[in-house]
């Protein structure tokens, strides 16, 4: 499982890149949002993003176990 904690690494450095990068977009930008506004942004941000990389894992990890042939009939002589 060495490409689980590679690919969990990855993830946090995205994660952390894109916080910082809505600060300073925040910081250096006028958005006309209020506080409440920016705190939405970057939770749905970042709910947004964690989201996508945890189905990304799954269907990485069913197409490296080959849940997929499973789950469709394809045996591993058929690929």
């Amino acid at each position: 499982m060495p490409w689980l904690r590679t690919y969990v690494l990855i993830c946090v450095a995205v994660l952390l890149g894109c916080l910082v990068a809505l600060i300073l977009v925040v910081s250096l930008v006028d958005l006309g949002l209020s506080s409440d506004g920016l705190v939405a942004l970057f939770i749905g941000a970042l709910a947004t993003i964690a989201l996508t990389m945890v189905l990304m894992g799954l269907v990485f990890r069913s197409s490296r176990d080959g849940s997929d042939g499973r789950a469709h009939g394809i045996s591993s002589r058929q690929r």
